[in-house]
C-alpha cells in the first residue's frame, strides 16, 4: 500500500494480495478497496480494477467463496530475501532477512491474525473471519470449515 500511495502503481500480484488481505483477513467490504485503488492507480481501468476485486472477493461471475492469497507463502515465493518489503518499510532493513516478513514486536503489533497464520502453518485458519462473524455482509463458515480442511 505504501508503493501504491507513493507511486500510483502496484503490481498485479500485489493488487491481489492486498485484496485478499483486506477482504479475507480484515473483513473489509471489497468495494471500499476497489474505490481506494480507483483513486490511487495511475493505470486505473474500471474493468480490470473491479474485475480483480470481484474475483478476489469471490463475488460476481466467479463466485468461488474462499479465494485466499497466503501472505507468508507469497512472501516466501516472491520476496524470499525480504528486499521488496524492506524497500517500502525501511524500518525493516536493520532486521535479518529471515525476520523481515515477520518482525514480531520489533516493528508494530499485529492488528489482525492472518487467516493461515504467520509462519505458513494453518493454526489460525478461520480465526479472523470467525471473530468478525461476517465477511462483506455474508455469513462466514466459521470453525466447522476449518476442521474439515485440516
Amino acid at each position: 500500500m505504501k508503493e501504491l500511495s507513493t507511486t500510483g502503481f502496484i503490481s498485479n500480484r500485489g493488487r491481489q494480495i492486498v485484496c485478499s488481505f483486506l477482504v479475507r483477513d480484515m473483513g473489509i467490504d471489497w468495494r471500499m478497496g476497489a474505490e481506494w485503488f480507483e483513486t490511487c492507480l495511475l493505470d486505473y481501468d474500471p474493468c480490470s480494477n473491479y474485475g480483480n476485486w470481484t474475483y478476489g472477493a469471490g463475488v460476481g461471475n466467479d463466485p468461488r467463496e474462499d479465494r485466499y492469497f497466503s501472505i507468508p507463502k507469497q512472501a516466501q515465493n516472491y520476496d524470499p530475501e525480504g528486499e521488496y518489503v524492506a524497500y517500502w518499510l525501511p524500518q525493516l532493513k536493520s532486521l535479518t532477512k529471515e525476520n523481515r516478513h515477520f518482525p514480531g514486536m520489533t516493528y508494530i503489533k499485529q492488528v489482525v491474525p492472518l487467516k493461515f497464520g504467520n509462519a505458513g502453518k494453518y493454526q489460525n485458519h478461520g480465526k479472523a473471519s470467525t471473530a468478525r462473524g461476517t465477511n462483506f455482509g455474508r455469513q462466514t463458515k466459521g470453525p466447522s470449515l476449518a476442521k474439515k480442511r485440516s
